[in-house]
């Protein structure tokens, strides 16, 4: 069973220490692309109270923390930036978005970290069932649903303003929540 102390220490450990951005907030509308823009948008708080991340790369000296770090995009536009994956794809890439590329061949200590590191995948997923989509940004998962995410090949469609970013945005009928690394050169 999942709670409040259970996501924390799932998120810290998939997304902390990194520059990263993991928040879920409230379904609001019958289009789910509205409810993740406000997420991303930072408009919406979580609805259980349970917590997100926002650490972006440094900004222009200003401090990013409160800001969003991800651009401000059309509706229309998630359409040709996202592409939908299923529910093993979704768990690989959230292990692999803490690897340099988003490649958990990239990962400190990987092999001793992944039975952890995929506990923690499924306890973030496990709260949005219990039968959520899953996007990504990887161009990797354009034909195919159900690629394997551990390693993909490293394009993505950018949403933020970084040199990459690369992320998992899941939707269930009451949450949508949006998981999201960066890098900058």
């Amino acid at each position: 069973m999942i709670d409040s102390a259970s996501w924390k220490s799932a998120l810290l450990e998939l997304f902390g220490g990194a520059w990263t951005f993991a928040a879920v907030g409230p379904r609001n509308h019958d289009d789910w692309r509205r409810d993740v823009q406000a997420v991303m948008k930072i408009q919406v708080k979580d609805p259980r109270n349970w917590g997100s991340l926002n650490f972006p790369p440094p900004g222009s000296g200003s401090d990013r923390k409160q800001e969003t770090p991800f651009a401000d995009l059309r509706l229309d536009e998630f359409d040709s930036l996202l592409y939908r994956v299923g529910k093993k794809s979704a768990s690989q890439l959230l292990v692999a978005l803490q690897g340099q590329y988003y490649q958990s061949s990239n990962v400190p200590d990987f092999e001793n970290r992944k039975e952890r590191l995929f506990e923690c995948a499924e306890t973030v997923i496990s709260r949005f069932s219990p039968e959520p989509a899953y996007y990504t940004n990887l161009a990797a998962a354009r034909d195919d649903p159900d690629v394997d995410l551990l390693n993909p090949d490293a394009e993505w469609n950018c949403l933020s303003n970084f040199t990459t970013d690369c992320g998992l945005i899941v939707v269930s009928d009451s949450e949508a929540g949006v998981f999201w690394a960066f890098d900058e050169d």
